[in-house]
């Protein structure tokens, strides 16, 4: 213990400082209460009452702000209800106060070791505000399609559950906010908001008005507190997320560069809204990188196979769970057999991503498959991604706009972050003449990826569609 007066170490169970004197008997009592809420809070962890989990250890650093077990643990919590900011918040002040011997330390570096997670996580926050402000200007069908895609990026982000149930709820679609706030209920079984709005579907219906609303209410809605945006106002803490993010933007510059390959070029229509990548690449240099690139890859691809050989060799099955294993067993053979392949033109990554998507990931219990499930979706997606896209705008340079809208759809599933899919989308509805859907994915485009590529044109063409849509 250090003494709260002059600053001297104090060697356990002394009720006097040596050096000043001062009466530490209150401090030790202070401490040991601080001790008493960690204790506390570590024990509703357990039994995931990560809401009373919260409360306890924020106690706990009240009475102790040098208490980093407390720290740690409650970033633990945060990163477990998709709250990453202040999950890094917590463990980059509990370091500080700490430098040595941390295990803040580790779940930093855990995190920045797997980029492409840290990016989804970062997408479901951008998109969860994107959401919240659709919502706000009562645009609830683009903010049900951008809280479903937070969800599929961060399956554990509370607050994205409760304002999709919250929407379904005055959609007037109860079945579906219940199973929502089910889902949200596995995550944290205390959660005071995920319990009122539960509560408030089991009103009985003779407590209602003709509307559908509770007496002296006007909306289901009115006694929700409404969720804040996601903000942080930290400098350091925003220094530290802004240098992450930078170097995976870098990493996702770097890999997309060498895509999509030659003979898919050769093969695509010259057409106006279409971005050439091999422009100012001269053609056999990027043929011979590519090759390299493919030959490196191969080897890659072959060690992961070895290492996912012996993550199955070890994996012990749960009794009675074969129906729910069965798929991730067959993704995973299916990618074995995939990658021994020395063609990579002859891989099916299109089959294997449609065995993964229809894996239910909550219903794994053992951190071992849900593991192996994030790394062949890592691994798997954005290459099927690529391909589904590639297929979709064959189709539309055909004019086979219906035909291509459905790939495209698949191509957004694997990929959330590529701009070009929901463009083409919008471009397929808007040559359709379905100005509604058009005009929909015009706006994502614009407040999903701003500042890309298709950001202007997609900002004339909604113009135009929401001029034909006044004049029918």
């Amino acid at each position: 213990m250090i003494c709260p007066n002059c600053g001297s170490n104090i060697s356990d169970k002394r009720k006097h400082c040596e050096r000043c004197g001062m009466d530490l008997s209150l401090s030790w009592k202070i401490i040991y209460a601080s001790n008493q809420y960690y204790n506390n809070g570590l024990a509703k962890a357990k039994v995931r009452d990560l809401s009373g989990a919260i409360t306890a250890l924020r106690n706990s650093l009240e009475l102790n702000k040098l208490n980093t077990n407390a720290r740690n643990l409650l970033g633990l919590v945060y990163f477990e209800i998709g709250e990453t900011v202040a999950a890094l918040s917590e463990w980059v002040i509990s370091k500080h106060f700490q430098p040595e011997e941390n295990d803040a330390e580790e779940y930093i570096n855990r995190v920045q070791s797997n980029p492409t997670k840290l990016e989804y996580q970062n997408q479901a926050i951008k998109r969860y505000n994107t959401a919240l402000n659709f919502a706000k200007q009562k645009s609830d069908d683009l903010a049900i399609i951008q809280l479903k895609k937070v969800i599929s990026l961060n399956s554990h982000f509370i607050r994205a559950y409760h304002l999709l149930s919250l929407l379904y709820m005055k959609g007037r679609e109860n079945d579906k906010a219940k199973r929502i706030l089910v889902k949200a209920a596995k995550i944290d079984v205390s959660n005071n908001t995920t319990l009122r709005y539960l509560k408030e579907l089991e009103v009985p219906a003779a407590l209602k008005d003709s509307d559908g609303n509770l007496e002296g209410e006007n909306s289901v809605t009115s006694s929700i507190i409404p969720i804040s945006s996601y903000k942080e106002d930290k400098p350091n803490i925003m220094a530290f997320v802004n240098l992450v993010v930078g170097v995976i933007i870098g990493i996702a510059v770097t890999a997309f560069l060498i895509l999509p390959s030659i003979d898919k070029r050769r093969n695509m229509k010259d057409n106006s809204d279409y971005v050439d990548y091999s422009s100012g690449l001269a053609i056999q240099e990027e043929k011979d990188k590519t090759i390299k690139e493919l030959q490196q890859k191969n080897t890659d691809l072959q060690k992961q196979v070895d290492d996912l050989q012996a993550e199955v060799d070890s994996f012990v099955m749960p009794e009675d769970s074969n129906a729910v294993y069965n798929p991730l067993f067959e993704a995973v053979d299916r990618y074995m057999t995939e990658m021994a392949k020395t063609n990579t033109r002859d891989r099916d990554y299109t089959g294997i991503a449609e065995i993964l998507a229809t894996i239910d990931e909550s219903k794994y219990e053992s951190e071992t498959s849900v593991a192996l499930l994030k790394r062949l979706q890592e691994d798997v997606y954005p290459t099927a991604a690529q391909i589904h896209y590639d297929l979709g705008h064959n189709l539309y340079s055909r004019a086979k706009y219906e035909e291509s809208l459905a790939e495209f759809d698949k191509s957004m599933t694997y990929d959330p972050t590529n701009v070009n899919p929901v463009y083409f989308a919008a471009r397929a509805y808007h040559r359709l003449q379905d100005y509604d859907n058009a005009a929909t994915y015009y706006s994502l485009v614009l407040s999903d990826y701003p500042g890309s590529k298709r950001e202007k044109n997609a900002k004339d063409f909604l113009a135009q569609v929401q001029r034909a849509s006044e004049t029918e």
